[in-house]
């Protein structure tokens, strides 16, 4: 699915990029390094993606990818990296978040380096475990080719009790 970023970051080299991994002490995957390059963040448009095995919500929300240096009072990527140190599984890193807590993150170690993630910060415990982590998709490529524009207008006006208005 094609998208285009709204609000990006300001523009990273990848001497930027290598630096953030120093800093952080990370070997982020290459396209996701390449994404970071690109855009350094920012909203997705469209913005829904499928999330595997959660029976409730069979799809999520990209609000915002995290940038790095991004506007001031704006968490970036490195803010949240260290606030969820110790919350999330260690060898998952946090990419963007969905506006109600949960966050996507990707795989940087082992068999599964490079998968995307997403995980349920409403389901929560210690120590950090993958009881309330879903799989989004096997790449980071992957998971920006699965986006795609959900039509909510039959769900919306479910939940009010109205019936829906489609133009003719």
């Amino acid at each position: 699915m094609a998208f285009e970023m709204l609000d990006v970051g300001p523009p990273l080299t990848q001497a930027h990029i290598a630096g953030l991994e120093a800093e952080l002490r990370v070997d982020l995957p290459d396209d996701y390094r390449a994404f970071l390059a690109r855009y350094n963040g920012g909203r997705p448009k469209p913005r829904f993606f499928p999330i595997r095995g959660v029976a409730a919500d069979e799809f999520g929300v990209v609000q915002r990818f995290f940038s790095v240096g991004g506007p001031p009072r704006v968490p970036d990527l490195v803010w949240y990296f260290r606030t969820l140190k110790g919350r999330i599984p260690s060898d998952l890193f946090p990419i963007a978040g969905d506006g109600s807590g949960n966050i996507i993150c990707i795989s940087m170690a082992g068999l599964n380096r490079g998968v995307v993630y997403f995980w349920d910060h409403d389901k929560e415990y210690w120590p950090p475990g993958y009881d309330n982590v879903y799989l989004v998709a096997e790449s980071f490529n992957k998971f920006l080719d699965s986006i795609y524009f959900q039509d909510l207008s039959e769900e919306i006006a479910k939940s009010l009790g109205k019936p829906v208005q489609r133009p003719h």
